[in-house]
């Protein structure tokens, strides 16, 4: 049931005037005397020679130049917003372009093909890829771009993205979910049971770099939708953490008042320890008294949302090359951002956005790096390492070794070329943790033979043993339906007597 629209109240504004950003191709003024912090002038030449500013604009704002530089940032009334530290570089390989981007451009225009999920009455306005909850474009901007954005196409224009108005977003929730009711769940072109919207994702962009009364209007439209969970998916706590403040916290009271069923869950965008602890002149992290110290700007913005009963915060953030590629280092990520109640959620692989050779570490490496780093974490600090890829989110949940050479040597000749391709190189195992529309391959398993260079799922394509993304027996690659052929009768009895094999149960979950 929809609620009746709310007259806009009176809210406090939050101050934007000293933190516009520097944006822009390398040719404009403001753009190239700030690239000069980092490369001579022959450099950033060859940079713009190679397109690496038409790959994507460069973005960053005061805040974080003083953060990634270690300059120290003091506000207009002369008050320490952030102290003197050394550089990061973690953070600048971050925002700071790289003559890499533009070697190898390979990649997707439109990452995980996002377009599908968009509608037709909407294309390019919104997503909605998993029934339950729509992605709605409400900033086209952010205070600073990361190098690795998978939305860099909303910075360069290629794909045609845009903003969806309040009103629009609004009117999209309530035709779907009624046409929905109408139908008792079911689709009248499927026959599959399909679910209604509940949840908002706010995005772009970034919408924390609206007003207050322009987010408040977003906010409004869709809780008189109907919706009870609106997610407002940021990195302005790591790159504009004063954003955060009393005023927005009182926008976010008198929205609650009207609206009081409604939750707001923050996803903030954390990928570096440096974005939000302390460091002393040698670079370490401070502590005190055993306890890490937490730079006062962001830990203000933390707790001025977690004083809010009804907003939560969640952390998710991708590996990236030269940047948090550490087991230790996510490890304290995830540690320090629970201990001040943000929850991690997912671990990203760098998609596979044109550009992402520079960024991307491997799969299988940076699965290894995440499951590492979740040792000595108890299970409320812990996230889930995926792909976002066009099927829905694939979890990695296994890499596992290849078989000792000395086995194949002792299987029967009929079973050598089959169990050697299919299990020689190890095998990776992905999980369908999110399904789109109906969910109708949620749960299933993807398995495919080790690569250790592959950088997305694409890379592993022509590995693939196990399907789950498809129907059927086409599921099964034709070297494992062989080996399923070879093994009824007699023949299950024989491949289970050889050495190593583990009895019945072995060759019985080898036959499944």
């Amino acid at each position: 049931m929809t609620q009746l629209p709310v007259t806009q109240p009176e809210l406090p504004e939050t101050p934007l005037a000293e933190v516009k950003p520097i944006r822009g191709r390398f040719d404009r003024e403001n753009v190239f005397n700030t690239l000069r912090n980092f490369y001579e002038e022959n450099q950033i030449k060859q940079m713009q020679d190679s397109g690496v500013d038409s790959r994507m604009v460069f973005g960053i704002n005061s805040y974080y130049m003083a953060l990634v530089k270690g300059e120290g940032l003091n506000d207009s009334k002369g008050e320490v917003i952030l102290p003197v530290m050394p550089a990061s570089n973690a953070l600048q390989h971050l925002v700071v372009p790289v003559v890499a981007e533009a070697i190898d451009k390979s990649g997707e225009k439109d990452p995980s093909n996002q377009i599908r999920y968009s509608p037709d009455s909407l294309k390019g306005k919104i997503l909605h890829k998993y029934d339950e909850i729509v992605l709605g474009y409400s900033a086209l901007a952010c205070s600073a771009h990361c190098r690795y954005c998978y939305r860099l196409d909303l910075f360069n224009g290629s794909t045609g993205k845009g903003l969806v108005k309040p009103e629009e977003l609004k009117q999209y929730i309530i035709e779907y979910n009624s046409a929905l009711e109408q139908n008792k769940g079911i689709d009248p072109d499927t026959g599959e049971k399909r679910y209604p919207i509940m949840e908002v994702l706010l995005s772009g962009g970034d919408p924390m770099v609206l007003s207050n009364k322009q987010l408040y209007k977003y906010l409004s439209a869709v809780a008189e939708a109907g919706i009870k969970m609106i997610r407002l998916g940021t990195k302005e706590m790591a790159f504009r953490p004063m954003r955060f403040d009393a005023n927005l916290a009182e926008t976010f009271r008198i929205f609650h008042s009207h609206y009081q069923d409604v939750h707001i869950n923050i996803v903030t965008h954390f990928t570096h320890p440096d974005e939000f602890l302390e460091r002393d002149e040698t670079g370490k992290f401070k502590q005190e008294n055993g306890y890490h110290v937490w730079l006062n700007v962001v830990k203000n913005a933390v707790e001025n949302m977690g004083a809010l009963s009804f907003v939560s915060m969640d952390n998710q953030t991708p590996i990236i090359l030269h940047v948090n590629n550490s087991v230790q280092i996510m490890h304290l990520l995830h540690a320090e951002l629970r201990h001040h109640n943000i929850k991690p959620k997912y671990i990203f692989q760098c998609r596979e956005i044109e550009g992402h050779k520079a960024f991307a570490v491997p799969v299988e490496e940076a699965w290894r790096i995440h499951s590492e780093s979740q040792q000595g974490l108890s299970d409320a600090c812990r996230s889930r390492f995926a792909m976002s890829t066009e099927w829905g989110k694939l979890e990695i949940v296994s890499v596992i070794d290849g078989l000792p050479a000395d086995l194949f040597e002792s299987l029967p000749e009929e079973f050598m070329l089959p169990v050697q391709q299919l299990f020689g190189d190890g095998l990776v195992v992905l999980k369908m943790h999110r399904s789109p529309a109906s969910a109708a391959t949620q749960s299933d398993l993807v398995i495919a033979r080790r690569n250790p260079k592959a950088l997305w799922v694409s890379d592993y394509e022509d590995r693939i043993i196990y399907d789950g993304r498809k129907k059927g027996d086409q599921k099964f690659s034709p070297m494992a339906a062989l080996l399923h052929s070879l093994l009824p009768g007699d023949k299950l009895d024989q491949l289970a007597k050889i050495p190593g094999m583990n009895g019945k149960e072995h060759s019985t979950s080898v036959a499944a």
